[in-house]
């Protein structure tokens, strides 16, 4: 009798959505695929916010002004994001911190034992489901791992936004292992092999992930490019997939996923 071959394991690591700032076809066209590919895991790597009314910049003329219109449209989307994946793992971003920062101030420890003030207190309290785990990057948890991957937002890694020509490149040379980041809304992925002394090479590899927000009243017609990546595990490496979503649609497995239906 033959064996049938083992199942990979797929995961979606999705990033920079800012709700209720996205691009609403890119979102759609992920959501689609989602619906029919069924992942066994998704990673929202941060700034699924936008808050950009709670930051100290100036709010633009058409931003929105209520954080808790976001923080509701966020929950919506992964009650049906959960729908068809058994694992969603959101981390914070440098948007989403924004809610801390005025809510805790610059030293949000003196509160730790308030409850109610977190925003993934008022995520709950808005109705997202319990089951989904919650990552905020500190000093002891840097991120999320999946096969050799290390996942992140981006922030605390990067000098600055936009992070230069040569995001993904730049990340493996100061750590020498693989990692998929946001936080640039840049689409890149860049390989380097590492030689061992005993004959044995490793290939790391970083990825700038891409984003699924549109263009901000503060970077109109910005070099940014929308999509996401897919992982898709064998044991305990992973072959990425960056998956660039132009015009609100893409194809992936022989299929044309439209956001613009």
């Amino acid at each position: 009798m033959t064996s049938l071959p083992p199942r990979s394991k797929v995961v979606a690591v999705v990033s920079d959505i800012h709700f209720n700032l996205h691009c609403e076809a890119t979102w759609k066209a992920f959501r689609a695929w989602v619906r029919y590919v069924k992942p066994d895991e998704i990673v929202i790597a941060g700034d699924f916010l936008d808050l950009g009314m709670m930051s100290h910049y100036a709010v633009g003329a058409d931003d929105p002004l209520d954080p808790v219109d976001q923080i509701q449209l966020f929950v919506r989307e992964t009650r049906a994001l959960l729908k068809h994946t058994p694992s969603l793992v959101v981390m914070e971003g440098n948007h989403d911190e924004r809610w801390g920062k005025v809510l805790l101030g610059e030293n949000p420890s003196r509160l730790r034992k308030a409850k109610g003030l977190s925003l993934r207190e008022q995520c709950l309290s808005q109705g997202l489901d319990p089951s989904v785990k919650w990552l905020r990057e500190t000093t002891h948890a840097t991120g999320y791992r999946v096969g050799q991957f290390w996942i992140r937002h981006g922030h605390r890694q990067a000098a600055r936004f936009g992070g230069g020509r040569h995001i993904a490149a730049n990340r493996i040379s100061k750590t020498f292992s693989s990692e998929i980041i946001g936080h640039h809304h840049k689409a890149q992925l860049f390989c380097q092999t590492i030689r061992s002394s005993r004959d044995r090479d490793t290939v790391v590899v970083g990825i700038a992930n891409p984003c699924m927000t549109r263009d901000h009243s503060y970077a109109l017609a910005a070099d940014w490019q929308r999509g996401f990546t897919i992982l898709e595990l064998s044991g305990e490496r992973a072959t990425p997939y960056v998956v660039l979503i132009e015009g609100g649609k893409f194809s992936w497995g022989g299929r044309v996923f439209d956001g613009n239906r």
